[in-house]
């Protein structure tokens, strides 16, 4: 049965910031759900469960330091069958090098805690949600 509010995941290292985006996401009209990073990656949070009861149509994923840990982390999450047709919207203190010591190109939003940060993420998970509802999983 089709969704008529789409659900975000957010994947932060700042519970602050996870509820600021959560504020501005919820705002725009999307139900959001969150976990802390470190809590995803050490397997503290249940995620399965997570992803099961809310099925999320994105990702908000936000990218710390080690970077090539996370870019790893983050490649084999979007391999397990919990993951893999879903979008992902990565987020960073640090875009430049998380791109860059992480060695990969996908767009990385730069959080500063300013209102047009969060902007650009709303936009960007508007966006990523359209694709993903227009592909027929909404």
């Amino acid at each position: 049965m089709p969704r008529s509010v789409p659900v975000v995941a957010i994947f932060n290292s700042s519970d602050d910031i996870a509820e600021v985006l959560r504020d501005f996401l919820e705002r725009a009209g999307f139900a959001v759900v969150s976990a802390h990073v470190d809590d995803v990656r050490r397997g503290r949070s249940d995620v399965k469960a997570l992803m099961d009861q809310h099925d999320p149509f994105v990702i908000l994923y936000d990218l710390i330091a080690p970077f090539q840990r996370h870019w790893q982390f983050v490649q084999h999450l979007r391999e397990t069958p919990d993951f893999e047709r879903r979008a992902f919207v990565y987020t960073s203190a640090n875009a430049a090098a998380a791109r860059e010591l992480g060695g990969h190109s996908e767009p990385v939003i730069e959080l500063h805690g300013l209102e047009r940060d969060f902007d650009a993420v709303v936009d960007a998970v508007r966006r990523a949600v359209t694709t993903t509802w227009s592909d027929g999983k909404g």
